[in-house]
């Protein structure tokens, strides 16, 4: 019998998102709980025997009661036959966290919480599989928690060998300073589990969405949660065969979609271009921030907030910064503007074909007239 696991981490529920306005804070901070009911949904459909969350299913170790209740809620429904949760190093388990002891507290039999560093045997869920889980006791560490793992002696190959860690991966995890649980991947290559289920960085690993043969598994928060995050959010289903064979497809899980975009204008079609672009594919679940830059005619100049109102109206956040977005200068705009003969006419009108050149001359003339 084959084992199909669902692999999700770095869930952050709890998190606040307090630089945003009320009206999309909230729909972002239910956002996480509707994820985790999604990935459920997901792991069910998949016929999934393990749901595992490698760390950080919360984003703090101060999480209300009631969300702990709600998470709680809906790992119940999950159909296969166990639900592995592993402290990560926002959610850390030193033995003195009340966010832990209310978890464990109200938990059915099919959640595991594992917090300790020893094999963990499922064969009363009717799986044969042993986890190791390396779980986090603190925030910062500048050691892994995967230590004991190889020194384990006895990896029976009649079984499942699964390992949990959470932490900074070599070569995809930023971590200059060694703060946090930092793993090289030869040193996860070397300890003989069948596949390493990991947490804690928010992009997934490996990239490709479907993969053979391979070992580590890293999926990337499931719901982006800011303007540095622009991938749609993802988990992974790794099925292992009796023959240890490993096959892995990445799945899109996410809710909202963040962007964060800077734009050259050269021309009024390009303005009205970037409208369609942001409008397409569910707007209403995009947060986006826009910087547009450039030159365009004073006609669209003046009737850009009709276009930002659209926008406005129909993502569910959108920032604009046109500040460096400008009235590109024509000579019908020199001639407008400037007494014909004067010598700002007769200056711009020589620097004609220089649209460069023009543009700055024509904003310092303009800012010396308002003085």
């Amino acid at each position: 019998m084959s084992l199909k696991i669902f692999h999700t981490a770095d869930l952050h529920i709890g998190m606040k998102f307090n630089s945003y306005p009320d009206s999309i804070r909230d729909c972002l901070i239910e956002a996480r709980f509707d994820v985790l009911n999604k990935m459920v949904q997901m792991a069910n459909d998949q016929q999934c025997n393990l749901f595992v969350i490698a760390g950080d299913l919360f984003n703090s170790i101060n999480i209300l009661k009631r969300d702990i209740d709600r998470v709680i809620k809906s790992l119940d429904e999950f159909n296969g036959e166990c639900v592995l949760i592993m402290p990560g190093n926002h959610d850390y388990d030193n033995g003195m966290i009340d966010l832990w002891s209310r978890f464990k507290k109200n938990i059915t039999g099919k959640i595991l919480y594992i917090n300790e560093e020893k094999p963990l045997l499922l064969k009363q869920y009717g799986l044969d599989v042993i986890a190791y889980p390396a779980p986090c006791h603190s925030k910062h560490s500048d050691v892994n928690n995967i230590g004991w793992i190889k020194d384990n002696e006895k990896f029976d190959p009649e079984l499942y060998h699964i390992g949990i860690a959470h932490g900074a991966l070599e070569g995809i995890s930023p971590d200059m300073e060694n703060n946090y649980y930092f793993m090289s991947k030869k040193e996860l290559e070397d300890i003989p589990v069948d596949v390493w289920l990991l947490g804690h960085t928010h992009v997934s690993y490996p990239e490709n969405d479907i993969v053979n043969g391979w070992k580590i598994f890293n999926p990337g928060t499931p719901e982006p949660d800011g303007l540095d995050c622009s991938h749609e959010g993802h988990a992974w289903v790794i099925t292992i065969d009796k023959d240890k064979s490993v096959k892995a497809q990445k799945v899109t899980t996410g809710i909202y979609r963040f962007y964060d975009e800077q734009f050259q204008i050269n021309d009024d079609e390009e303005l009205y271009k970037i409208k369609a672009n942001i409008l397409k594919d569910n707007p209403d679940k995009k947060v986006a921030r826009i910087t547009l830059k450039g030159r365009v005619s004073r006609e669209a100049f003046n009737c850009r907030q009709e276009l930002y109102n659209e926008l406005y109206g129909k993502t569910a956040h959108t920032f604009i910064d046109d500040s460096e977005l400008g009235i590109k200068v024509t000579k019908e705009i020199i001639d407008r503007e400037f007494t014909s003969g004067s010598f700002p006419h007769r200056f711009l009108n020589e620097l004609a074909d220089d649209d460069e050149a023009l543009q700055i001359a024509y904003e310092l003339i303009q800012e010396v007239r308002q003085c």
